[in-house]
Parts: structure tokens; C-alpha cells; sequence
């Protein structure tokens, strides 16, 4: 009788550090969360192999391949540390579990049978736990491990306006950015009228002093008069110097820029007109 395959996600390459990794970083990035993780190895004479079972939400399960190693210096050491100081972040449930060849060789061949799951449920994790040690080897910061996460604008929180631009943003991040700029300064000029204004004298008349054309209600002064100053400050701190400037090519400050842009543009969505 046929063995019954498991229903289950595989990820990596086995023998891939990067490729591993990186399908770590991809499950965190996406916003998934990291319930257990299972430290799958293969036991050799002078090293170690693992893989990764990871239970995320609903209970999913999902099998990051055996690109990962222990015991002696290489790349795959120090990815295993790698991502175990990076899961650490997300749960406390990270135990290590001894399998065997055969079951080590079904993962690489993304075969794992439902008796194999079963019976990696059923076994005991190693104690004293050691992974630690291997993740102390390589310790890294908390910054230099998401420093390698992929530099995406997080769409969700977009004003719908700079959606367009943000689809485009990795082709050429500076027109993105100075099209927002202009966009910015288009939309206050057709709600406030001030056709011949720009930059920040445009954000000064139309948002600064008690009679300002456009407002926030239910704010004390102080949190209005804050507001106001970040559309003129933006400008004199980022646009000025950008539109004169060749482009920089660097897509951290650009993408910070860009969605500090983007606060500029809720703010003004919840601004309203002054009608007295």
C-alpha cells in the first residue's frame, strides 16, 4: 500500500543556505506568524543538517528545506544562526528533534508522508536544548538581522493617491518621489486657490495661523500649529535639496522619504476647508 503523502508546504533547497534563508525572511516579511518552530536534524559523524517545520497561523505547516548545518564554520552555520536569532523574535516555542536519514531525504525530495509528520509529533526534543549554542556563535544585532529583510513599500499603509507612484517606485524611486511632491502641491492649490503660490509659502498660507484656509478640527493649537510646520519643514529639509540634486540610487532613504510623503498626504485628507 502506497504511503499517504502529507499535505504540506516545502520551501528552500536542500544544500541551499540562501535560498533557505531567504525563504525565512520572505514568511516573516509577508506578516505571517510564527507559532513553532521545529528544528528538523540529521545527525552526522563530525556535523549536523537541519530543516525547518514551522507551524504558522491556522495551523499551517510548512517545511523549510535542509539548508542549514552545525559543528563546524561555513555559510551554513552561520544561516542556521542566522535565522534562529531571527525566530527567536517571534515565538519561544523552538525545539530540536532528531530524524533520521530516510525522513531527512524525504524533505529534500518534498515527499514527507503523513506517518513521517506523525511520527516527528510523537518524538521527544533534545535536551539540554542546544540550539542556543549554535545561534550565540553568530549572534548578531536585532538591526542586522532585518537589515537583510527586502526594501518594500508597505502598500497597505498608502494614501490611495500614491498608489500609482508606488507600483512605479522601483523602476525610477526619484521620479516617484518628485511626482509626489508635485501631486502634493497640486491638490492644496486646487482646494485652497492659492494658483500662484508653491512650495513652502503654498503650505504656509494654506495651513499656518488661526485663520489658515485649510484646518484640523478637534486639535488644541499646538498639535495644529505641529501639523502645519511638517508640510514647510518636508520641503525645506528633502524636496529643495532633491530637485536640485542628481538622484542618490539609495533605496533606504528613499523609501523613508517617500513615506514620510505619504504622512504629508493623510494629513492633508484630513484637513477640511475653513468656511468662515
Amino acid at each position: 500500500m502506497r504511503a499517504k503523502l502529507a499535505g504540506i508546504q516545502y520551501l528552500g533547497d536542500s544544500g541551499v543556505t540562501q535560498i533557505c534563508k531567504e525563504a525565512v525572511i520572505q514568511l516573516i516579511h509577508a506578516g505571517e506568524d510564527v507559532n513553532d518552530v521545529k528544528i528538523l536534524t540529521f545527525e552526522e559523524t563530525c556535523s549536523n543538517t537541519h530543516a525547518l517545520l514551522l507551524t504558522l497561523r491556522y495551523d499551517t505547516q510548512v517545511i523549510v528545506k535542509g539548508g542549514f548545518a552545525s559543528g563546524y564554520n561555513g555559510e551554513a552555520p552561520k544561516g542556521y544562526a542566522f535565522v534562529l536569532n531571527l525566530l527567536r523574535n517571534y515565538t519561544d516555542n523552538i525545539n530540536e528533534y532528531i530524524i533520521s536519514k530516510s525522513i531527512f531525504e524525504r524533505i529534500s525530495n518534498s515527499s514527507l508522508t503523513v506517518k513521517d509528520l506523525d511520527y516527528i509529533n510523537s518524538i521527544r526534543s533534545v535536551r539540554p536544548s542546544r540550539w542556543h549554542d549554535s545561534a550565540y556563535l553568530y549572534k548578531e544585532r536585532v538591526g542586522s538581522i532585518f537589515s537583510e529583510f527586502p526594501l518594500t513599500i508597505p502598500m497597505a499603509l498608502l494614501d490611495p493617491r500614491l498608489i500609482e507612484l508606488a507600483l512605479d517606485f522601483d523602476k525610477n524611486p526619484d521620479n516617484a518621489i518628485i511626482s509626489a511632491y508635485r501631486k502634493l502641491e497640486s491638490i492644496v492649490r486646487e482646494r485652497t486657490g492659492l494658483d500662484n503660490e508653491s512650495s513652502t509659502k503654498l503650505f504656509a498660507k494654506a495651513f499656518q495661523g488661526d485663520d489658515s484656509i485649510l484646518y484640523w478640527g478637534n486639535l488644541d493649537s499646538g498639535e495644529s500649529k505641529g501639523r502645519a510646520s511638517l508640510f514647510a519643514s518636508v520641503f525645506m529639509a528633502y524636496r529643495n535639496n532633491r530637485a536640485h540634486q542628481e538622484p542618490r540610487h539609495n533605496l533606504n532613504e528613499d523609501i523613508r522619504e517617500f513615506m514620510l510623503i505619504n504622512q504629508l498626504f493623510v494629513l492633508e485628507g484630513e484637513a477640511m476647508v475653513r468656511n468662515d
